[in-house]
């Protein structure tokens, strides 16, 4: 949770690798400096000053000023660049950290509306955090106690006004870190809800027309939209005022040194030069305290967006082993389930119960049952797609992970996603190295013959999600997909569900030729599917029974 500048520096980031502990490290040197130039900058122009009025040379001063300005534009641009760096590499770890949670088992439940709003928007919030914030807390940190001990050196009074007056910005802005956590959080919130509605809306869009509701998607998102629109403006009304807060008690501060100053000056008790050097060191003290209270803002929007990455994931997920999918065996695989069962998320019972089964290598098994038995749960929990209990044997041996199976299997869903390319693209997905001619063997067997009226065949763009598609179109495209994989299992979930009776048995016709080939297991509410098939498993009866 998020109470003041000490807990915005989120310390998973230095845990896990991220760039950010070498980055600190460059920013406390970075800061050391800084702290240098401003006390030498304050010194040069009070003798500048004091020069000026004595009528005395101020060459020197002039070009000491003028080296200190060039450096320390120089470290303003290399703070900003290394900074941006550190950032961009940040937000591109926790992006791929938030993809490979998404693709763990069982994450498909996370709402793609906030994934797409963390993945983007959220995380560009960070890039604020690491490149702004961090470098304005690490001079926070070091400049103050070096401009206060150079004061000490030259007016102790003035010294212990600063020394007693700054720790009321951080104090402050604790306080109002305090009163915004919520906001911060119900603005991320309002905001990954508006994500969420927009991408649903215009997902159901032509359902909506069809039943004459698709007003009520505008309706919906526009009050999403509302709901955001005022939790960001009540997130900025208390920065507005916090800002105004910390302004006015760092100008008061300075106010007062400089009245004391000024009438020590007067009577004699204080040099012109000191005076000066003092009356321009002031602000410097205050100056990076300023900063991080008007970075405050960003910085915990940056550290919400960061920590909600990192809840989600709170152990890193390997990445692959390359290479991530070898090449299938050519041969038919072999398939035990044994007590392979899936749990009902949120609710008591179960979305498939426990289910133990031998399927021999290249023979083709059907699943039946009522709806809602588990057929489609059954394909996931073996293909390692959701979380399960039991055990999957490929070849006598545990498919680990489901990694050993997935290299061998392809699978096509009952709503398989396509991808916004050509028709080559995607059923080239299933092998990269398929060249145009096994594409179009690997279409003619998906019954898929529509492809060749297309205005330019294979290489017609389909759109995004194959909208340009029908569904059946889409699903036959999807089954060349897994052709063209040559896989050693073929599981499939409804493939002929959007089929007219000759492309169905065109597939079948396929399918029964790949038998003794390639195992294949499909789950069917047609009886064609059990009477080409060799083993046929009821769901939901525990019952199996062969051709």
């Amino acid at each position: 949770m998020i109470t003041g500048p000490a807990q915005l520096v989120d310390r998973r980031l230095l845990r896990l690798g991220l760039p950010v502990g070498p980055f600190l490290g460059v920013l406390i040197a970075i800061g050391l400096v800084g702290a240098a130039i401003a006390v030498a900058r304050a010194a040069a122009i009070a003798r500048i000053g004091t020069a000026a009025l004595g009528g005395g040379a101020t060459g020197v001063a002039l070009t000491a000023l003028a080296a200190i300005a060039v450096i320390a534009g120089l470290i303003t641009w290399a703070t900003e660049a290394i900074g941006h760096r550190a950032a961009a590499r940040v937000v591109a770890a926790l992006r791929t950290r938030l993809i490979r949670v998404a693709a763990r088992p069982g994450a498909t439940h996370l709402p793609h509306g906030e994934l797409a709003a963390a993945a983007g928007r959220e995380l560009e919030r960070v890039d604020a955090y690491v490149a702004g914030f961090l470098p304005d807390l690490a001079l926070a940190l070091l400049v103050p106690p070096a401009v206060i001990v150079w004061m000490a050196v030259l007016d102790p009074w003035s010294a212990v006004i600063v020394a007693l007056t700054i720790p009321l910005i951080p104090v402050f802005a604790a306080l109002i870190g305090t009163a915004n956590r919520s906001r911060v959080e119900r603005r991320r919130e309002a905001f990954a809800a508006l994500g969420t509605g927009i991408l649903e809306a215009l997902r159901s869009i032509r359902l909506r027309k069809a039943f004459g509701r698709a007003d009520e998607a505008v309706a919906e998102v526009a009050g999403l939209a509302e709901a955001y629109r005022r939790e960001t403006f009540a997130t900025l009304r208390v920065a507005f005022v916090s800002a105004l807060a910390l302004e006015l008690a760092a100008t008061i501060s300075v106010a007062v040194i400089a009245v004391a100053v000024g009438l020590r000056v007067l009577d004699g008790g204080l040099a012109l030069e000191p005076a000066l050097t003092v009356l321009v060191l002031a602000p410097e003290a205050y100056l990076p305290l300023r900063r991080v209270a008007a970075d405050f803002h960003a910085a915990a929007d940056g550290a919400a967006a960061a920590g909600a990455v990192l809840d989600a994931a709170p152990e890193e997920v390997p990445a692959p082993a390359e290479p991530s999918r070898p090449a299938p065996l050519g041969r038919p695989a072999g398939l035990a389930l044994e007590g392979l069962s899936v749990a009902a998320a949120g609710r008591a019972g179960r979305r498939l119960e426990p289910v133990s089964v031998a399927i021999p290598a290249g023979t083709w098994t059907a699943l039946t049952g009522p709806s809602g038995a588990g057929k489609s749960t059954l394909l996931l929990a073996v293909l390692g797609l959701v979380d399960h209990t039991g055990t999957v044997l490929v070849d006598g041996e545990p498919a680990a992970g489901g990694d050993r199976l997935l290299a061998r299997t392809a699978w096509v869903p009952q709503d398989p996603h396509l991808f916004a390319g050509t028709v080559a693209d995607n059923v080239r997905f299933g092998d990269p190295a398929a060249s145009d001619d096994r594409i179009r063997q690997a279409l003619a067997a998906a019954a898929a013959g529509f492809v060749d009226r297309l205005p330019r065949g294979i290489d017609t763009p389909i759109g995004e999600r194959g909208a340009l598609l029908s569904a059946g179109e889409r699903a036959r495209i999807a089954l060349a997909r897994a052709l063209v994989q040559e896989p050693d299992l073929l599981l499939l979930d409804e493939p002929t569900a959007h089929l007219d009776p000759a492309s169905e048995a065109a597939v079948m016709a396929t399918l029964d030729r790949m038998r003794g080939r390639t195992t294949i297991v499909l789950a069917a509410h047609r009886p064609a599917a059990a009477r080409f098939a060799d083993l046929v498993v009821e769901l939901g009866t525990s019952r199996e029974h062969g051709r």
